[in-house]
C-alpha cells in the first residue's frame, strides 16, 4: 500500500464530487467534476469545473437579509504535464468569478521520482491575480482594488520501510505588494460591530507553513480486514501579521471487505493578528473607531498604518474537527451481468463523508459550529 502511494502515478479517471457546508449564517453547495487522462507518451492532461452556490456570501459578511443560494461562483481549470526521465513537469491555469470578485491563478511544478521510486521530490510555483469589487446594487459595483500573490511549495515524500511512508513540506507566500491595487485583502462589506467603521487590513502579508506527516500500515493478515492504517500529521503556520497556528491531526483507515472506514480528528489553535482588538473580550472592539498598527509586519507602510478588522480568522481561537467517511469499492457490480458497462463500473469508488467543526472564541460567536458533508464518485476512463 505504501509503495503504491509513493509511486504517485497519474490516473486516467473522471471524478464527480458534491460538497455541502452549513453554519449558522452560511450555506454552500459545491458540485464539481474533474477529468484526468495520462497518455502512453507520458503526457497528462486534466480539466475541472466547480460551482459554489452560496447563501449571499457578500451580504452575509456585512449585514442585510440573505436568500438561500443567491451568490454563485464559477471555477474552471486546465492542466498539462509531461513525464520525462522520471520527472513530471506540469502547469495549470484556473479562473474563478462571481458577481464582485474574479480570480486568475497559474502554477508550474516538477515532481521527480528517485531511487527506484522510493523518493519523491516536488516543487511548485504559483501566481494569482484577483480583482475585488463592492456591490452597490443589483447592477452597480465599485472597484475596491486588486490582489496579487506569489507562492512556492517544496515537498519531500520518502518510503522508510515497506509499511511506513513519511512526508515533509514547506510553503512560503507573499500576498499583496503594498498597495490597494495589488494587496487589497479586506472584506468591503464587513464592518466593525463595536467601534464603527469598515474593515481595513494591511496591503501585504507574508505567510509560511511547515508540515510533517506519516502513513503507517499495520498488516493484520485477516481476509476481511487485511490491515489498519494511521496518518498522524502536524502543521505549523506563521505570518508577519502576527498569527501563529498549530494543527495536529490523526486519520485512521479501517478496511472491511469492499468497504473502508475513514476517521479524522483535528485540532486547530492560533493566536491573533497584531492589529486585532477586542478590549479584553471576544467581540472586535476599536474604541472611537481608531485602528492599531501592525507591529509585526515587515512592510514599513503596514507598521505605520492603522488597521481595523472583524474577521474571525484573525482572532485568537481554537477549533476541533471530527469527520467520518465511508469508501465503497464497487467490485460487486461485476456480478450484475445484465447491466451495461458493469466491468467499467466495478472499477469505481464512492465515498460518503460527514464532519463537524466545534468552533471557539469569536468564530463561535460569529458563525457557531459548522457541518460539512460530501460525496465523491470516481471511475477510470
Amino acid at each position: 500500500m505504501v509503495g503504491a502511494a509513493a509511486r504517485a502515478q497519474a490516473q486516467s479517471d473522471v471524478t464527480v464530487r458534491g460538497n455541502y457546508w452549513r453554519d449558522r449564517n452560511t450555506r454552500v453547495l459545491q458540485p464539481e467534476v474533474e477529468l484526468r487522462k495520462e497518455m502512453t507518451t507520458g503526457t497528462v492532461v486534466g480539466a475541472h469545473y466547480l460551482l459554489d452556490a452560496i447563501t449571499s456570501a457578500s451580504a452575509a459578511a456585512g449585514g442585510g437579509g440573505d436568500q438561500a443560494f443567491t451568490e454563485l461562483r464559477n471555477e474552471v481549470g486546465f492542466s498539462l504535464g509531461q513525464r520525462v526521465a522520471g520527472v513530471l513537469v506540469s502547469g495549470s491555469y484556473t479562473y474563478s468569478g462571481e458577481s464582485d470578485y474574479t480570480a486568475h491563478s497559474a502554477t508550474i511544478g516538477a515532481l521527480a521520482e528517485l531511487f527506484q521510486k522510493t523518493t519523491l521530490l516536488g516543487v511548485t510555483l504559483a501566481y494569482g491575480n484577483d480583482s475585488v469589487d463592492q456591490r452597490l446594487s443589483a447592477t452597480q459595483f465599485m472597484h475596491k482594488g486588486g490582489l496579487q500573490t506569489v507562492r512556492a511549495l517544496a515537498n519531500w515524500t520518502q518510503i522508510l520501510t515497506p509499511t511506513l511512508l513519511g512526508n515533509l513540506s514547506y510553503e512560503v507566500g507573499v500576498v499583496g505588494f503594498g498597495t490597494a491595487d495589488n494587496g487589497y485583502q479586506a472584506n468591503p462589506y464587513r464592518v466593525i460591530p463595536m467601534g464603527g467603521g469598515h474593515e481595513m487590513e494591511p496591503f501585504q502579508r507574508i505567510r509560511q507553513a511547515a508540515a510533517v506527516s506519516a502513513h503507517w500500515v499495520i498488516p493484520l493478515r485477516m481476509r476481511l480486514m487485511p490491515y489498519i492504517a494511521f496518518r498522524p500529521s502536524y502543521r505549523f503556520y506563521w505570518d508577519d501579521w502576527g498569527i501563529m497556528s498549530h494543527t495536529p491531526e490523526l486519520r485512521m483507515y479501517v478496511p472491511a471487505g469492499p468497504v473502508e472506514l475513514r476517521v479524522t480528528g483535528r485540532y486547530y489553535t492560533q493566536r491573533e493578528a497584531s492589529f486585532w482588538s477586542d478590549g479584553g473580550g471576544i467581540t472586535p472592539l476599536y474604541p472611537n473607531g481608531i485602528g492599531l498598527h501592525c507591529s509585526t509586519c515587515l512592510l514599513a507602510g503596514s507598521k505605520s498604518g492603522l488597521f481595523l478588522t472583524a474577521d474571525p480568522k484573525l482572532s485568537p481561537f481554537s477549533s476541533t474537527f471530527f469527520e467520518l467517511a465511508v469508501l465503497v469499492k464497487l467490485n460487486g457490480v461485476r456480478r450484475w451481468k445484465r447491466l451495461p458497462g458493469s466491468a467499467w463500473l466495478a472499477d469505481g469508488l464512492i465515498q460518503l463523508s460527514y464532519g463537524h467543526y466545534f468552533n471557539g472564541g469569536y468564530p463561535h460567536v460569529a458563525f457557531g459550529d459548522a457541518e460539512v458533508a460530501g460525496i465523491t464518485m470516481s471511475w477510470p476512463f
